[in-house]
């Protein structure tokens, strides 16, 4: 039964964490690059649609990815303290989860709440904060960067810390 539990566990963390960091990679890789070449009304109409999905859809596969991590490395430790923290694969599930924990709340900070920010500009009749809403975009910008940055060092100390973990 515990390698069923660890492996519906471990495919559950995967998938929401493609879901996450893969969002946020089509975000910058496709959508980003996509909306400079689109005229600025029909750019407008789609953010409308676009943001309010990106902001729930996001941090909701943020929050399973790390839920559902944290139950998998209580299940993989055992719950056993010394595996936890005296291992060396304890503690690169433990910085993971910490550049986890920080990938969110710099999602939430620079990403969710700055595109509400935007949001509420692009409801505006005729929106004429063009200086501010170049600092939102930017903002907006830097957090997906930075939260996808620290995304994939996540995804290579899960990597390390499964080859560490099977030998």
């Amino acid at each position: 039964m515990a390698d069923v539990l660890a492996f519906v566990l471990r495919f559950l963390h995967i998938l929401a964490g493609i879901a996450w960091i893969g969002a946020v990679a089509f975000s910058l890789g496709v959508v980003r690059r996509a909306m400079g070449r689109v005229d600025l009304d029909a750019r407008r109409r789609t953010m409308r649609q676009l943001i309010p999905v990106a902001i729930r859809y996001v941090p909701m596969a943020a929050v399973s990815t790390i839920v559902l991590g944290v139950l998998l490395y209580l299940h993989m430790g055992r719950f056993d303290a010394f595996l936890l923290t005296g291992t060396p694969w304890g503690r690169l599930i433990l910085a993971a989860l910490v550049f986890s924990l920080a990938a969110f709340a710099l999602g939430m900070v620079l990403v969710v709440e700055t595109g509400r920010r935007i949001l509420t500009h692009l409801d505006e009749p005729a929106c004429e904060h063009g200086p501010e809403m170049g600092v939102l975009q930017k903002r907006f910008n830097l957090g997906q960067v930075l939260a996808l940055a620290l995304g994939l060092v996540v995804v290579a100390l899960m990597i390390e810390a499964a080859h560490g973990y099977l030998s």
